[in-house]
């Protein structure tokens, strides 16, 4: 009896942790009565302004709290020069643990390397030394490489207009807000979802 218990609060316990695998663009509970897949490119001032005022809250509020499964995914638009290059760099960092990190310093100095091309440096600026030459390897990784394209051609499966895009779905119905939305806007949608 001891046994089926703790197997059970085992299997329980498995299916309310952060993401199988550990990234940190897969935040929440697989399980969460609401998922959202957010295609954002961090060129993208609309993403920027997505991040910084609505994203945080989210993941404090709805995210944290069991409410929202949130997987993000790269989208880097062909009309951004540097957004692919920014997307590799930070799907690579993400494989060492650093994506909120490089996301942070993505989109804060967005105006400044979109300037200057200096997505690495930027990137860089957040890492140690070694952190900073993984992360370059592996940005060139064929592997890092197919990860950001599976996004995108999954993101054209799903017809995403354009970024940000949030596909939410809750009992087998999707519903698409693609634009920047307010916190406030969006708690309402998500309290208000049948």
């Amino acid at each position: 009896m001891k046994l089926r218990a703790l197997v059970l609060a085992g299997l329980l316990f498995a299916n309310t942790t952060f993401a199988d695998a550990p990234s940190g663009r897969v935040l929440g509970s697989a399980v969460s009565a609401i998922t959202i897949d957010l295609y954002h490119d961090f060129q993208c001032p609309g993403c920027k302004v997505l991040y910084e005022q609505t994203l945080k809250p989210l993941i404090a509020n709805y995210v944290k709290t069991g409410r929202v499964y949130l997987v993000e995914h790269y989208y880097p638009l062909p009309i951004h020069a540097f957004a692919r290059e920014a997307a590799c760099l930070a799907c690579a960092a993400d494989r060492i643990g650093k994506y909120e990190q490089v996301c942070d310093i993505l989109f804060k100095k967005q105006e400044d390397w979109e300037r200057t091309g200096k997505v690495e440096e930027t990137v860089c600026s957040v890492l140690t030394a070694s952190e900073a030459a993984k992360v370059r390897a592996l940005a060139k990784d064929p592997s890092v490489i197919a990860e950001v394209d599976k996004d995108i051609a999954l993101g054209q499966q799903h017809r995403v207009p354009g970024t940000p895009t949030m596909l939410i779905t809750k009992a087998g119905k999707t519903y698409t807000i693609a634009t920047p939305v307010s916190y406030s806007m969006l708690t309402r949608v998500l309290d208000n979802l049948k």
